[in-house]
């Protein structure tokens, strides 16, 4: 039975997550004019990248990336995806780190970071540990929910902007290159379709629709940015931790439910990162029961939960954060540049000896 909608929710759901809360604040801080540019940008680089993933693991139609790269050796195969659990489990601190903080700050400023932190882990680790099936049919029932309301917080948002605040439109220099918030905002690209590869092959997947869903996703990384420049401007934005989400606490809505969209929203973003977490822990755990054996997958994905839990409480501020999300880059890029290189050059490979 297909389940590309599953695994289309999964991914929608996970980028949402992860667009509205760091990436404004990284594009704003990488240029000053122009900052279209950085998101077109890549958001190309994403689509290609994307593309040759799939392409790649459409030549292998009966494996999933460890038995693709297993062809090339056992030891090989372990040195390619090493950086890939690496990559996995500091996005997963980072990730867990970062939320519980923003939760802190915007609606649970009484209760202590140390008891976000153990629910967001406690909730992952049982979704993760009744496997893949279930995180999908989570992500479609939880999508349905949220994205509606999400929609319509997004549209009320532009009842505050002035397009002036658009201009200047062009950055000729291309300055962004320069600036590392530029190539930490690619935070919000790397991680989230790497899964595809790592899916059973009893759960099948259409990549047209997932590339089709990919460029339904693109105006939701140009809004992220906009909306704040808009509402602010430049100058304003820039000075702004979570831009967004004080574009969202500037909304005056008397007919909404909540007293502020902010609390709707960032609910919604959180419950999000909680299942892209579960999805995370369930990742890593398939690669160390392919090299580890003698432990059952659910023991590998409690011992991962245990150890970043511990990590978690020993990160001091959100400017530790930041620095992680820093130290990361090489990871990042390899998990969006280089694996499905990787995995498309073996493919292309297999094609022409068979």
């Amino acid at each position: 039975m297909d389940k590309s909608l599953q695994v289309i929710c999964m991914g929608l759901m996970s980028h949402f997550g992860l667009i509205f809360f760091i990436y404004p604040e990284r594009i704003i801080a990488s240029t000053q004019k122009g900052h279209w540019e950085p998101i077109l940008i890549q958001c190309v680089i994403f689509i290609l990248f994307l593309w040759l993933y799939l392409k790649g693991l459409s030549y292998f139609p009966k494996q999933d990336i460890i038995g693709i790269l297993k062809t090339l050796g056992k030891a090989f195969s372990f040195t390619l995806l090493f950086p890939v659990l690496l990559y996995l489990i500091i996005t997963t601190i980072e990730l867990v780190s970062a939320y519980a903080e923003v939760t802190n700050i915007i609606f649970l400023a009484n209760t202590p970071t140390w008891a976000i932190i153990t629910l967001m882990i406690l909730i992952s680790t049982y979704i993760a540990v009744k496997g893949i099936e279930t995180i999908l049919r989570t992500a479609l029932l939880i999508f349905c929910i949220f994205f509606p309301l999400i929609l319509l917080t997004l549209l009320i948002c532009f009842q505050d902007v002035d397009w002036h605040n658009a201009f200047p439109i062009m950055d000729t220099g291309f300055n962004f290159f320069r600036e590392p918030p530029f190539y930490t905002s690619f935070f919000s690209f790397a991680i989230v379709f790497s899964f595809l590869g790592f899916i059973p092959k009893k759960i099948s997947y259409n990549s047209k629709k997932i590339m089709f869903a990919v460029f339904f996703l693109i105006p939701f990384f140009f809004l992220s940015v906009y909306l704040p420049l808009l509402t602010f401007g430049n100058e304003t934005a820039s000075t702004l931790l979570f831009p967004f989400i004080t574009t969202l606490d500037k909304v005056q809505l008397q007919w909404l439910i909540f007293d502020r969209a902010t609390l709707f929203f960032a609910l919604s973003l959180v419950t999000f990162i909680m299942l892209l977490t579960s999805l995370l822990l369930w990742q890593s755990s398939i690669i160390m029961s392919q090299y580890i054996p003698g432990l059952k997958q659910k023991y590998h994905i409690v011992v991962l939960s245990v150890s970043i839990f511990i990590i978690c409480l020993c990160i001091p501020s959100w400017q530790e954060t930041e620095k992680l999300l820093w130290w990361n880059t090489a990871f990042r890029f390899y998990i969006l540049i280089v694996l499905p290189l990787i995995i498309f050059l073996i493919g292309v490979r297999r094609k022409r000896l068979s």
